[in-house]
């Protein structure tokens, strides 16, 4: 994650240098299918013109930690063979986060990329990490044993762990372009994971993580000549 940031901000401002640009920013939704969470998220983008009504668009996005609201438990075995009892079962929760990374080309409809109201669309690459952190309660089911120092988790000490997903999809989206102002857009993109590794047990776990997403983003573009 350290490094992919950089890499965005390095490829942004190649971008800008090279030619006419618009740099957009705003919010949205993240609609795992299937887990029942809709996380808010913010995201910065890039728009490079390739000609008046074909666009070519990178976009970063962080989505906020959500948590399961059902308990889970984990099976804790004692470090001393002595310890009595030698296991224990421990409940915790899971919370995940989303950092995702998109690119791909826009078609513009109606109106050219910076004047009036138009539609666009286009097919979409993305990656994106997941990232899940477990947080155990410091007694165990029966609130009787505390387990830190003690016991050790059946995964062991990690309690942070991720997935990392190549995704393809489609965008489509509606703009209107205020002029000398900037433009309001709203778009949905539908992506579809063709590739996730998870790193550890714990990175498998996520309760958030799905193969088929749907990303709601309201922004404002502001064009750079």
């Amino acid at each position: 994650m350290k490094r992919i940031v950089p890499l965005f901000i390095f490829t942004t401002v190649s971008l800008v240098s090279m030619a006419q640009m618009s740099i957009s920013g705003g919010t949205g939704i993240l609609n795992g299918v299937g887990t029942g969470f809709k996380p808010l998220g913010f995201h910065l983008g890039l728009e490079l013109p390739r000609s008046s009504d074909l666009t070519f668009y990178v976009r970063g996005a962080a989505y906020l930690p959500s948590g399961g609201v059902d308990t889970n438990y984990a099976n804790m075995t004692a470090i001393s063979l002595t310890t009595v009892p030698y296991t224990l079962s421990v409940p915790y929760q899971n919370r995940s986060s989303t950092y995702y990374f998109e690119g791909g080309t826009r078609s513009y409809m109606l109106n050219d990329y910076d004047n009036g109201f138009g539609l666009y669309g286009g097919s979409v690459v993305g990656f994106g990490i997941n990232r899940t952190k477990v947080k155990y309660e410091q007694f165990d089911y029966t609130n009787t044993y505390e387990w830190e120092g003690k016991y050790v988790p059946a995964n062991g000490n990690e309690t942070n762990g991720n997935i990392y997903y190549l995704a393809l999809g489609i965008q489509g989206g509606m703009k209107y372009t205020i002029p000398i102002r900037g433009t309001i857009y709203f778009d949905i993109t539908g992506t579809y994971s063709v590739l996730n590794i998870a790193n550890n047990n714990i990175g498998g776990s996520s309760s958030t993580y799905s193969r088929l997403n749907f990303l709601f983003n309201l922004g404002f573009r502001r064009d750079l000549y």
